[in-house]
């Protein structure tokens, strides 16, 4: 596959953290504007912003977050970083993104998580009027925080259905607060009709992905887990789980620490639905584009295999039928 028509296929992308996607000189601009320090040589901006290829652990990626979270405290910036994170979409042809975040991370000067949910959809809005690419939101409650502060980010995942937050998940601390701590939490996500993607399998065990989808999850952010467990692939086929896979971000956090050890092709040829997604565009350096010729690297995927992969996350998306079946016509007539 050659990379200059890879990148000018459609594609969609489901599985992409806003605080984790913004390009260093948009948080430049932003903490410019805030007067915030940064250093100002480029190359040392980017080593505190992206991660190194031999992280540790999950932990030692995670840090790589403090230094955008401190810039990311005021509409202005929130609204920078959604319209920032459209424009990479753009460059890319990315047709279909679900761009996600915790507003709770986002409250540290003041604002109400409102606003902060508010400030994100119209940077989005506003990308998506320049742009042309569609997109939508999901919310995160951090596994970390109290089960009465993430039912009111459920809630709000409600209040907002109609303007642009299409679904919720869990993100941050998945070994030492497994799925089933939040089975309240998820039943009120289950009684308001909300669309579930959890992040499982991340690190840990693939229990963690089971547990996921008995808690009523319709896809599964990472999963890797699961690799292990093959007696829950029966239930991940049953239930028409969808896998957001992120390979650079995989490896890069030590989920596999071989490539040989990563489960794509044992997913795929096992009948398990997966999709492909950056996951942190800045933390983890990364494209769609890049993530689609590492495949290409790896395991020899074809531009078929490729359309295969985005129609998974059309089938996927938390969208209408109707608007999906407007993306699988652009997909199939452009491959």
């Amino acid at each position: 596959m050659k990379r200059e028509r890879v990148k000018k296929l459609p594609k969609i992308e489901l599985h992409c953290h806003l605080d984790g996607s913004i390009r260093p000189e948009t948080l430049r601009k932003i903490a410019l504007q805030h007067n915030i320090y940064l250093p100002s040589e480029q190359d040392q901006l980017k080593n505190l912003l992206v991660a190194p290829q031999d992280c540790q652990n999950l932990s030692d990626y995670l840090e790589r977050f403090d230094l955008v979270l401190t810039c990311l405290q005021t509409e202005s910036a929130l609204k920078a970083a959604a319209f920032d994170v459209i424009s990479q979409a753009a460059e890319e042809n990315i047709y279909y993104i679900e761009v996600r975040f915790a507003p709770s991370l986002h409250t540290k000067k003041g604002l109400s998580l409102p606003k902060v949910i508010t400030a994100v959809l119209a940077g989005l809005e506003q990308g998506q009027q320049q742009f042309g690419v569609k997109s939508n939101a999901l919310l995160c409650g951090m596994r970390h925080e109290e089960l009465s502060d993430i039912a009111k980010i459920v809630q709000l995942a409600d209040t907002f259905k109609t303007d642009g937050i299409v679904g919720f998940d869990l993100a941050g601390n998945e070994l030492d607060f497994p799925p089933y701590t939040f089975e309240e939490t998820l039943g009120l996500v289950e009684q308001l009709k909300i669309p579930l993607t959890l992040h499982a399998g991340e690190c840990g065990c693939g229990q963690n992905v089971a547990d996921a989808v008995y808690l009523g999850a319709k896809r599964i952010g990472h999963g890797i887990a699961v690799k292990d467990s093959p007696n829950y692939f029966p239930l991940l086929k049953e239930k028409d789980i969808l896998i957001e896979m992120c390979p650079t971000s995989n490896l890069q956090t030590k989920t596999v620490t071989t490539l040989a050890d990563y489960p794509f092709r044992l997913f795929l040829d096992a009948g398990i639905k997966v999709c492909i997604n950056t996951d942190n565009r800045t933390v983890s350096n990364t494209t769609l584009t890049d993530e689609f010729m590492k495949l290409y690297e790896w395991y020899g995927i074809t531009y078929a295999d490729m359309e295969q992969l985005n129609h998974n996350a059309i089938n996927g998306a938390f969208i209408s039928d109707e608007e999906k079946r407007t993306l699988h016509e652009q997909l199939t007539n452009n491959y």
